[in-house]
């Protein structure tokens, strides 16, 4: 029986291992599936170190998480003397509370106070009276109500029988993360101050390129005593010799 043409066809095709469209095709997809399982594979590498080391805002992951208890030591500076610490707001809303002897506590109770949310400003927000901008920076005094004695400026001079005398001071936030660290980070923007285990916080008024003084000592003392602090409540005085006295500059 004579072979047809289609059979010898057939039979040269496989012999060389497909026809040309198909040589030509084979490596290419079968290099694409390669190139793009790589691109896949490294591109989900990059991510999950980017979400590592960026969690989300109020990421479960990020401490602290609700029910963690830290505490950090925060004290105010103003041209030059240390002023009294903040009253014990204990009674406050949020997660966040002055012990009364410098020490503030640090314990969310919600997520949106929790992991990265759980920065200065919610401290400062929930404190009544007191003000820390780049413009103000206000203790209040007893009540909460405005001391003008205990309000500063930017721009303002420090008064005569301060350490910064004439000195033209400004307003800062002032923060290292441990009692070890030398060297502050300096901010305006308390949203853009995280809380970390036993950092230190001041609030400056003084002189511009000054480094801030850490909080006093006795401050830092309540912040490593934990649970034990806070049993004493201080109000603010409503003079102070050191201070500067009312202005009617507006802020």
């Amino acid at each position: 029986m004579a072979e047809s043409d289609t059979g010898g066809w057939v039979r040269r095709v496989g012999a060389s291992g497909g026809g040309r469209t198909y040589r030509k095709q084979r490596p290419l997809n079968f290099y694409g599936v390669i190139v793009l399982v790589c691109v896949i594979g490294t591109l989900s590498v990059a991510w999950a170190r980017y979400e590592y080391r960026h969690p989300a805002a109020g990421s479960t992951t990020a401490q602290p998480r609700i029910g963690t208890t830290w505490y950090a030591a925060q004290g105010t500076s103003a041209c030059g003397a240390d002023q009294p610490a903040l009253a014990s707001n204990l009674t406050a809303s949020g997660g966040f509370h002055a012990l009364g002897n410098g020490a503030i506590r640090i314990a969310p109770a919600t997520q949106a106070q929790a992991g990265t949310n759980a920065t200065l400003d919610k401290f400062i927000s929930r404190y009544i009276g007191l003000v820390v901008t780049s413009r103000r920076l206000v203790l209040p005094g007893p009540r909460g109500l405005p001391n003008p004695a205990t309000t500063w400026r930017t721009g303002q001079k420090c008064p005569s029988g301060t350490k910064d005398a004439g000195k033209v001071g400004t307003v800062e936030i002032a923060t290292w993360p441990n009692v070890g660290s030398a060297v502050p980070t300096i901010t305006t923007d308390a949203s853009k101050v995280r809380f970390t285990s036993n950092m230190l916080i001041t609030f400056y008024f003084g002189p511009s390129g000054v480094t801030p003084p850490k909080p006093p000592a006795s401050a830092i003392a309540a912040m490593f005593s934990g649970p034990t602090s806070g049993t004493t409540a201080t109000t603010l005085p409503t003079t102070t010799p050191s201070l500067i006295p009312p202005t009617t500059t507006k802020g």
